[in-house]
């Protein structure tokens, strides 16, 4: 049986890019069943390029260069589709920047609805991506998080920018820091939410909730 409140973002992740062709009719079908609110997640992966390596890729700049490539092709079928964008973006750990890089790309873009899932840049660059119209999502890291880059940009994103999230079964908040996250510990996000910027709970529930409405259309 249809569930009528259930939606899906569909698109190939930046980690997988060596592991399938990125074939546009093949989501233009999916698109096409009116349950598609959203391209991605797609955009950088700097961590995981090894993987890309050992999959065949000839080097590191081969691996960004067809990141970017099906980067764009999301972009391109979210214009297409009015759809938004669900990008992705992690950091290589000897400092290659994936979210300059993210910058980069989605400026030079038309596209209005568009979020930087589980933000993990600093707060320059959260200020580069609010200008240039993204939201940023949050998840379980912002109650653990020990540099307070988190908080500080929690602090001053605008109200209208702000999204909770998951990203389970990864990044389970406190209390349930090392078990696999379910979506219901969305609740913890929010309180800690709630607690950095001195709102209740339920406000910060209500405010995500409509920006969700409004980035996704549902």
């Amino acid at each position: 049986k249809e569930n009528k409140n259930m939606y899906a973002a569909v698109g190939l992740h930046p980690i997988h890019v060596y592991d399938e062709e990125f074939k546009q009719e093949d989501y233009l079908k999916l698109i096409a069943t009116g349950k598609v609110v959203a391209m991605g997640e797609t955009g950088f992966d700097y961590y995981h390029i090894q993987e890309s390596l050992n999959k065949g890729a000839k080097s590191v700049e081969e691996v960004i260069k067809k990141q970017e490539k099906i980067f764009k092709e999301h972009i391109k079928l979210a214009e297409d589709n009015d759809l938004a964008l669900i990008v992705h973006g992690r950091n290589s750990q000897d400092g290659r920047n994936a979210y300059q890089d993210i910058y980069r790309v989605l400026k030079e873009t038309k596209l209005e609805r568009k979020v930087v899932h589980c933000f993990g840049g600093n707060l320059e660059e959260a200020k580069q991506m609010v200008a240039i119209g993204c939201s940023l999502g949050f998840t379980g890291i912002v109650t653990f998080d020990k540099t307070g880059v988190l908080e500080q940009i929690v602090k001053w994103i605008p109200e209208d920018r702000m999204l909770i999230e998951t990203d389970a079964p990864y990044l389970a908040p406190v209390p349930y820091r090392g078990k696999r996250n379910e979506p219901a510990y969305v609740e913890h996000v929010a309180e800690k939410i709630a607690e950095i910027r001195a709102k209740t709970k339920e406000e910060i529930i209500d405010i995500a909730n409509n920006n969700a409405i409004k980035l996704f259309k549902l």
